[in-house]
């Protein structure tokens, strides 16, 4: 029952009901249509579609800076995660330890199902993801472990 689940969220992904009520032309957006404050020293995030904090699909795109992370923590809703610029680093514990993630370079995917404990980042260059789920989604930081 579960993967049935998760088989669902994907399609609905792929074919979201209602993309053309909110807009009634083709959208594009190219890689440099989205700008971001290089001076700034901190994750950034653009939603590109929808919006997190209410009902339905929204699709975002976030900015960590050179070796910014993220702390321990979890999500109350799947997220669905493809690295669009450098490698992001993914930690799926409460560590926080950088050395232990798994690289994905641009173009790979991750899956991050609700209630996971997880922490992310750059260990170098900037990068950028881009997150899609359903919303109203809460984030819920942790405590590190050791």
């Amino acid at each position: 029952m579960i993967k049935i689940r998760y088989l669902i969220a994907v399609l609905a992904l792929l074919v979201p009901a209602g993309f053309a009520a909110e807009w009634d032309d083709f959208v594009i957006v190219q890689l440099d249509d989205i700008e971001w404050d290089e001076s700034l020293d901190r994750t950034q995030s653009h939603v590109l579609y929808g919006n997190p904090r209410e009902e339905g699909l929204y699709i975002m795109r976030i900015r960590f800076p050179a070796g910014g992370t993220s702390n321990p923590h979890y999500h109350d809703q799947d997220r669905f995660i493809t690295v669009i610029e450098g490698t992001w680093h993914a930690g799926v514990d409460a560590s926080h330890d950088m050395e232990r993630t798994t690289p994905i370079p641009a173009g790979g995917f991750m899956f991050h199902p609700a209630g996971a404990v997880h922490y992310d980042g750059s260990r170098g260059e900037p990068v950028v993801v881009e997150i899609r789920g359903f919303g109203p989604v809460e984030t819920i930081g942790v405590e590190t472990t050791p």
